[in-house]
């Protein structure tokens, strides 16, 4: 994990909880297959490793961490939309600005094509929270 994915998850986790997040659970990154995205409600489903079907819920706060493409090899399906999510990373880093919808259709094309993320969220509450999410090979 780079220091920036560190900084960033720490900063989200940071801004919720100042906002009042309920923080019972803890905090949990793991590494999940991704399964679905609702873009009506932002919920996403995944399957961290060893575990059940999880769902959680993306919010304006969560920070969406560039992809480390080495890892990807073609002819990998999920290479592409890692591809354009990191240009995304960079243009918002670039801009200021958080272009949530792209990310939000990039979770769904993603998830049809059962791609890994590593996931960080709040434990607590059904759907959980996502803090930040990185694609990953």
């Amino acid at each position: 994990m780079t220091m920036r994915s560190v900084v960033c998850g720490l900063a989200a986790t940071t801004v919720m909880l100042a906002a009042g997040v309920a923080f019972s659970g803890g905090v949990a990154t793991s590494p999940a297959a991704l399964v679905s995205f609702d873009r009506g409600t932002g919920e996403l489903w995944a399957v961290p490793s060893g575990q059940a079907p999880t769902p959680y819920l993306t919010q304006k706060l969560t920070s969406y961490i560039a992809a480390d493409l080495a890892s990807f090899e073609p002819p990998d399906p999920c290479l592409p939309p890692a591809r354009v999510w990191n240009f995304m990373v960079e243009y918002d880093q670039r801009t200021g600005r958080k272009s949530t919808f792209v990310f939000e259709l990039l979770l769904g094309l993603m998830s049809d094509l059962a791609c890994n993320a590593s996931v960080t969220s709040l434990t607590s509450g059904t759907p959980q929270p996502l803090v930040a999410i990185r694609p990953t090979k």
